[in-house]
């Protein structure tokens, strides 16, 4: 069973309206994990080096979906559809403290193969 799921938006932009503050990313490390330290690691050090929010890869707990249906079945794991409830980074709101999103954002969400055995070499491969 799928317990998380990270995301990553790359389309890439120069807008300064993406521009991202990784500080502010940083500073919620300590606030989520994935369970697997190699995991948190890759997620983390490409939150410190995006360099707009289109770059962010975000740890997403399973719960943060609903209408989760099986799409298709791809090389390297399992593909369902479903319905992201908080979406990706808008932009950081100073009044109200906290990142503003793109709620109910339709997704994707693939189910990995040998997802036990993560290592570089298996990102790699992914």
């Amino acid at each position: 069973m799928i317990n998380y799921i990270f995301y990553s938006n790359l389309n890439s932009t120069n807008f300064s309206y993406y521009l991202i503050d990784n500080k502010l990313l940083q500073k919620n490390f300590s606030n989520w994990t994935s369970g697997h330290k190699f995991i948190d690691k890759f997620i983390q050090e490409s939150q410190l080096n995006a360099q707009d929010k289109n770059q962010v890869l975000e740890w997403i707990p399973y719960n943060r979906f609903k209408n989760i249906e099986y799409f298709d079945k791809g090389g390297f794991g399992t593909i369902y559809k479903a319905i992201w409830l908080d979406g990706p980074i808008i932009y950081w709101s100073k009044d109200e403290k906290n990142w503003n999103r793109f709620n109910e954002l339709s997704v994707a969400l693939k189910s990995l193969n040998k997802s036990s055995n993560l290592n570089e070499e298996f990102l790699n491969e992914v």
